[in-house]
């Protein structure tokens, strides 16, 4: 009962003092400092963990503090570390290039030989969500028309995939795997390592009828077997990797409505299979005839060196940060910290990142004890970070060229991305950035806001990180970084 008594208290307060003038001095009631420890002792009392750090945006001055040196997972603000690192050394302007050569020689209108593309970790390559990427296989069936070739005897390859580490970063779970959000970080990507996959019932069906399977695109390998389980405690859809593909069961309850349609997103191992079926889709589709290998064809000396056939080209590197955290995208933060790792070890593999990563958060005078890398997505439940640490990556990042590239990548309260749900004020519309992080009972926000009523500080660097969150936690993390954000924007510090 006081417990509910407390969150209620400081509820009212805060919505009491949403429209109040800002004074020097406040009511402790009336002010960020107490608002927020009577909210984080509240969490903490129920079995909670609560730490959280506030610091001037433009001199690092620390505005306020709860518990800054706890350790808990950062889950997905891993990405605001993997991603300004990344900038810091590669510019917001930097573009990844995929080239494709042709390998064999050119007889009149017939190609034999092969298509190699040169993995260079562009994880938009393909992707549907820049118009640049999505027609990477037309270009390479356009390319084809312009040297004149109608016909085609060879394979697709991929090259430069020498020497990788295993699919699965350290410490992520193994259940996840199946999904695209676990996308494996692999060096030539694909479509994002994505397949999609849709299941619908004909009408009249019984839940205990096999639906229709569709994979989109239409070209994909992946192999996907689907059962029904008409007697579960409720309706579902949930895929394991099994075998060469993915298992998955899709569930209702016996004497319940019949779900008529439901699909997920999967996460392929072979996406070199899927750009050689997008190719050959894409060479049909323009009328170049891709003939067997098996069929005699004329030879000819083949030539030297690779011939150039098209350069496939990303967006710069800005536009892939702000999708990485709006979205939160992990393969992206993936493939980010492993070209950052890269360029400044001359390796990739989760051991070269690691050692990056530190040797970056050195330089910025963050030290070990405050936070440790170990992925560059935050799915490894092998992170530890303070919220102090996580306050100093934004705070340092805004002293360097590429700040504003970062700031413009998160995602603002109430309008887009991971915090487009969440309610705002009249006051804090457009004025809170932050990055969020959730894993299973952990939820975390790292960003800036701006203070319009605070001529000192005007606008603030800011970390809240909670642990042992529960379904049953009063209130919850969502809630509390509403009061927070609030708190941020409209209130007096003291």
């Amino acid at each position: 009962m006081r417990r509910a008594l407390r969150v209620s208290t400081v509820c009212l307060l805060l919505s009491a003092c949403a429209h109040a003038p800002s004074t020097p001095q406040a009511p402790p009631g009336n002010t960020l400092t107490g608002v927020m420890k009577a909210l984080l002792e509240t969490l903490e009392a129920d079995g909670a963990l609560a730490g959280a750090y506030v610091v001037d945006a433009r001199t690092g001055e620390p505005l306020f503090t709860h518990r800054e040196n706890v350790r808990l997972l950062p889950a997905s603000v891993m990405k605001v570390v993997s991603t300004s690192a990344t900038l810091s050394a590669l510019g917001a302007d930097f573009r990844f290039v995929t080239p494709v050569t042709l390998e064999g020689s050119q007889v009149g209108g017939l190609f034999l030989g092969d298509v190699v593309a040169q993995a260079s970790g562009d994880p938009s390559l393909g992707s549907w969500r820049f118009p640049e990427t999505a027609l990477a296989c037309d270009r390479i069936a356009e390319a084809f028309q312009a040297r004149g070739i109608h016909q085609w005897r060879g394979s697709v390859r991929i090259a430069g995939t020498d020497g990788v580490d295993g699919l699965m970063g350290p410490g992520w779970a193994w259940d996840d795997a199946a999904y695209a959000y676990s996308a494996a970080p692999t060096p030539f990507v694909f479509r994002e390592n994505v397949v999609d996959l849709a299941l619908t019932r004909a009408p009249g069906s019984t839940c205990a009828d096999a639906p229709s399977v569709q994979l989109t695109p239409t070209f994909a390998t992946l192999s996907a077997v689907v059962r029904v389980d008409a007697n579960a405690e409720r309706t579902n859809l949930s895929c394991m990797r099994g075998g060469q593909g993915v298992r998955c069961t899709w569930r209702s309850p016996q004497g319940g409505p019949c779900p008529q349609s439901a699909g997920v997103k999967l996460a392929v191992d072979a996406p070199q299979e899927l750009f050689a079926a997008c190719v050959d889709d894409a060479l049909a589709r323009k009328g170049v005839t891709r003939l067997p290998l098996t069929l005699e064809a004329p030879t000819s000396p083949m030539p030297p060196v690779p011939v150039p056939l098209v350069e496939l080209t990303s967006p710069p590197l800005s536009e892939l940060v702000r999708v990485t955290n709006k979205e939160s995208l992990n393969l992206y933060a993936e493939r980010l910290g492993m070209r950052f790792a890269r360029e400044r070890t001359g390796q990739e593999g989760y051991t070269a990142l690691r050692t990056a990563l530190a040797a970056e958060l050195l330089r910025r005078g963050v030290p070990s004890k405050d936070l440790r890398p170990v992925d560059g997505s935050g799915l490894s439940r092998y992170n530890l970070a303070t919220p102090r640490g996580m306050a100093r990556v934004i705070f340092t990042s805004l002293q360097e060229p590429y700040g504003p590239a970062l700031v413009d990548s998160l995602p603002v309260l109430g309008v887009d991305g991971t915090l487009a749900g969440r309610p705002t004020t009249p006051a804090t519309a457009g004025r809170v950035r932050a990055k969020t992080g959730t894993l299973t009972g952990q939820k975390c926000f790292v960003g800036v806001a701006e203070r319009p009523n605070d001529v000192e500080h005007p606008r603030v660097v800011f970390a809240l990180m909670l642990g042992n969150m529960d379904e049953g936690t009063k209130p919850n993390a969502n809630e509390t970084f509403d009061v927070f954000s609030t708190a941020l924007v409209e209130l007096p510090l003291h």
